[in-house]
């Protein structure tokens, strides 16, 4: 149950994919609910939906795009306070525009990070606390394993840079996340800052900036644990610039409440989260964020 109780959100911000431009956001949301944190390391499998839509309330330009992705990633203990997590994203896109649909499918872009336990209440300590906590700060890099490239001339394909299953560009993320447990009840604070770069077709993606907080409790009967949680996630994104020149049709701010539920039973872990947007301002109004939901499951080893 103590190493139950100690809930990690690193995995919260482990892979910003893609950009959020004129195109929807695929770029949008990292946020992968309650994960265990133990000395053991796991591979999980998750399941993220995205829907936007573009140009709302135009008739002839509107479009909506739906992003269904699936990753495979892991967590392991090179050294006793050191945590490193790998994760390796397979998109499928849809487009849906005026005369039909367009599909893109393909790796995304890797993403590798480092996380350093500067405080941790089980760790160093055996003895039983009314108030548990832990502080963990790190960062990474995304490289540029997804395809990014199109043909604006081939009308079947999606001609959008933004729409691509990778970025083309190596990005930095620096990361910190902060727990605090008292009994069966937690909370969990998360944030994200991920610096991009200029990939080789001159386009920049705007930096990203996430966080989140969620407040869980958890529920015993036998081996089986059930923890419930509530929060809020929100993302910011500067402007994205072409050839050193501002995108204006780029960057937003957005703010989802979150719900969700994990169950633990011996070494798996299984857990399910939906967001809804409570406010949002999307590539200055045209580009708006729907319903997202995630399901994942991981094995402890």
């Amino acid at each position: 149950m103590k190493k139950l109780l100690f809930v990690i959100a690193a995995l919260g911000m482990g892979v910003p994919s893609q950009a959020c431009d004129m195109c929807g956001c695929a770029n949008s949301g990292s946020y992968f609910g309650l994960m265990p944190q133990s000395h053991k390391s796991m591979v999980g499998l998750r399941y993220s939906h995205l829907n936007f839509e573009t140009h709302p309330t135009s008739f002839y330009s509107r479009t909506e795009g739906t992003f269904r992705i699936t990753e495979l990633y892991g967590r392991f203990y090179p050294a006793k306070r050191v945590q490193a997590m790998v994760f390796l994203p397979y998109r499928m896109d849809e487009q849906l525009v005026e005369g039909g649909v367009k599909k893109q499918r393909g790796l995304g872009d890797a993403t590798v990070l480092v996380n350093y336990n500067v405080l941790n209440t089980f760790m160093d300590s055996e003895e039983n606390h009314r108030f548990n906590h832990s502080l963990q700060l790190g960062g990474g890099v995304k490289v540029p394993t997804g395809r990014f490239r199109y043909d604006e001339n081939d009308p079947l394909a999606v001609a959008n840079a933004n729409f691509q299953p990778g970025t083309g560009s190596t990005d930095f993320i620096v990361n910190a996340f902060y727990t605090l447990t008292a009994g069966k009840w937690g909370t969990l604070l998360t944030t994200s800052h991920k610096l991009n770069t200029t990939n080789a077709r001159g386009y920049r993606f705007g930096n990203q900036t996430y966080g989140s907080v969620d407040v869980y409790r958890t529920f015993t009967k036998g081996t089986l644990s059930v923890m419930p949680h509530l929060g809020l996630y929100a993302e910011h994104s500067a402007y994205g610039r072409q050839d050193g020149k501002t995108v204006h049709e780029s960057g937003g701010d957005l703010l989802n409440g979150t719900a969700g539920v994990s169950l633990f039973a011996n070494r798996w872990t299984a857990g399910v989260s939906y967001q809804k947007p409570l406010a949002q301002n999307l590539s200055g109004g045209e580009v708006v964020s729907k319903a997202r939901a995630l399901v994942q499951v991981v094995w402890l080893f």
